[in-house]
């Protein structure tokens, strides 16, 4: 089990965001072993072969499937934005320290460092540019033809569990995140097979990072010198890969478009949804003004952001 001590500061500073250098990572595990995650084979089927046996690629697959589970932390920080962009995200793998690389080295592979990451320990401010050009290129091969829909799944969900702390607080939101999360008493348990650690966060907070390609597993870094994160299955990972079209027996009824609104609604904002089905904003907007009229969906208002919610009628509608 592993136990993380959250103080009032601690829980004062809970944010959400969204990691693409963190997608790079689980979703290059995902294709080590896609046996373990199913969900995402047709992702695999596309990409593996090409990705495993790519040359190019060969530095940054030994440091993703690295020995024992354990993973380099500089090759994800904590997103310091809530929607980090890719290249912002590389930029920080970059300009890692050079003490802080050789350590993380050394934790995770001691004296069983591969020969192609011999130079990266050796000298790693010269060597990072080619780790980061190898993240970037694998982004482009892999997922940033699929960003926009991940980003939205990734962004509903956020908008979902910040909603969920803000009117329960964290006793119910925690356990939601994953059935390997639980709360009592100030502290956040993970149970993890084979892990008995314990971490005061001691002020420094917790990023609370949403993943396509974590499911089903929970991955928690704590330890200094970084920020403490978790990271856990976004809702609706489910939905990403599936072929048919979202409310397709609905769209001869109230279009294809509202259909398809209908469907994917859990709290996203409207950009979210628009990236999610591929829709214009505006056109969002005027469909979601309809479905409203309609008493399908109702608006709902948090500060700045709007959400807008399935009611029990649209839920009926779909058959939820």
């Amino acid at each position: 089990m592993l136990r993380l001590s959250l103080s009032l500061a601690d829980l004062a500073s809970i944010r959400f965001a969204i990691s693409p250098a963190w997608e790079v990572v689980a979703s290059l595990r995902v294709l080590r072993d896609p046996g373990a995650h199913a969900v995402h084979l047709p992702w695999v089927t596309r990409h593996r072969a090409a990705v495993l046996a790519a040359p190019d690629l060969r530095q940054l697959r030994d440091l993703v499937i690295a020995p024992d589970q354990k993973l380099p932390g500089f090759l994800a920080p904590a997103p310091y934005s809530p929607v980090a962009e890719p290249e912002a995200e590389f930029a920080a793998v970059r300009h890692t320290p050079t003490a802080l690389v050789r350590q993380d080295l050394e934790t995770v592979y001691g004296d069983r460092l591969p020969a192609s990451l011999s130079d990266l320990r050796r000298a790693p401010r010269r060597a990072l540019p080619a780790i980061v050009a190898q993240m970037r290129s694998y982004w482009g091969l892999t997922l940033a033809p699929h960003w926009g829909r991940i980003r939205g799944i990734l962004e509903a969900d956020v908008m979902f569990r910040a909603r969920r702390l803000a009117d329960d607080g964290p006793h119910r939101m925690f356990p939601e995140l994953d059935p390997a999360i639980s709360w009592s008493d100030d502290v956040l348990s993970v149970d993890r097979p084979n892990l008995d650690r314990g971490y005061a966060l001691g002020g420094r907070g917790l990023v609370l990072v949403p993943s396509l390609f974590a499911w089903p597993n929970v991955f928690v870094k704590a330890s200094e010198p970084w920020a403490p994160v978790l990271r856990y299955p976004a809702r609706g990972v489910g939905s990403m890969w599936h072929s048919d079209t979202p409310g397709a027996d609905l769209a001869p009824v109230i279009g294809q478009a509202r259909a398809a609104l209908l469907a994917e609604l859990t709290t996203p904002t409207t950009t979210s949804l628009a990236r999610r089905t591929g829709l214009i904003p505006s056109g969002v907007s005027a469909h979601l003004s309809r479905l409203t009229a309609a008493g399908l969906v109702t608006r709902q208002r948090a500060g700045r952001l709007v959400f807008y919610v399935r009611t029990r009628r649209g839920d009926a509608l779909l058959g939820d």
